[in-house]
């Protein structure tokens, strides 16, 4: 099978995303890992010897009944060997575009994306690493805590109103303690947590709650530069349309 994806074009976006790929993606597995989460695997030729960063995502163009709408995916785990690729839907109540579309997906559907996108990524000097993600985030943080080299060890606060386990973790080889707690339950699990010296963070979720726990990090002792944040979404506000950065 030969490679055929397709640099963006320098005029697209303004030549922002100068670096990435057009990808057509046609849907080859679903899989219900919670009563909340679907898994997609998507595959395309386009998909082949794929390279990306645990942590990246794609900008995926949903249909929206009146056109499309772009909306990013971190890519959880893929397969450039057979040009495959795994995507997590959260499928919450409130949600956009992507989530009908991703509770009728169905084998052999099309989507067009752009990627990899995101210049989020682990900090590989780091010897000990802390992760806090909501349901939203987790996808980016399994996908780096998997791409942790073997000598670092690495301790995840996951928020979420589902409870412990309430999906698949990583698949770790035991070195990343994984701490399940609801948003109430949140501050106090970290007001016991001490951060050891050059540990890097990284903070990814609810706009808010981002704000909130960097905040609580560098008051534990952290360094700023050494808590990569971002905000995926925000609770009194949709996101930006065509994959532009959540408003301030």
């Amino acid at each position: 099978m030969t490679v055929t994806r397709r640099p963006v074009p320098d005029d697209l976006f303004g030549g922002r995303l100068r670096g990435a790929y057009l990808i057509d993606l046609e849907v080859v597995a679903i899989d219900d890992l919670a009563p909340h989460v679907r898994a997609v695997t998507v595959g395309s030729s386009d998909l082949l010897g794929f390279e990306f960063s645990a942590g990246q995502d794609l900008m995926i163009e949903f249909p929206d009944g009146r056109g499309s709408v772009r909306r990013r995916y971190t890519i959880r785990r893929a397969d450039p060997g057979q040009g495959t690729l795994d995507l997590e839907f959260e499928l919450h109540r409130a949600g956009g575009v992507a989530v009908p579309w991703a509770r009728v997906a169905a084998k052999g559907m099309h989507l067009d994306a752009i990627g990899p996108r995101g210049n989020i990524a682990l900090r590989p000097l780091a010897r000990s690493h802390v992760f806090v993600a909501d349901d939203s985030a987790m996808p980016a943080a399994f996908a780096m805590i998997e791409a942790l080299p073997p000598h670092a060890t690495a301790v995840a606060f996951l928020v979420t109103p589902h409870g412990e386990l309430s999906r698949p973790g990583p698949d770790a080889d035991g070195s990343a303690e994984l701490v399940w707690v609801d948003r109430l339950e949140l501050p106090e699990a970290l007001a016991r947590f001490d951060p050891g010296p050059d540990m890097a963070g990284y903070v990814n979720g609810e706009r808010r709650l981002v704000g909130e726990v960097v905040e609580v990090l560098v008051a534990a002792g952290m360094q700023r530069p050494s808590v990569a944040s971002k905000s995926y979404w925000r609770s009194d506000k949709p996101n930006a349309p065509h994959g532009k950065p959540i408003a301030d």
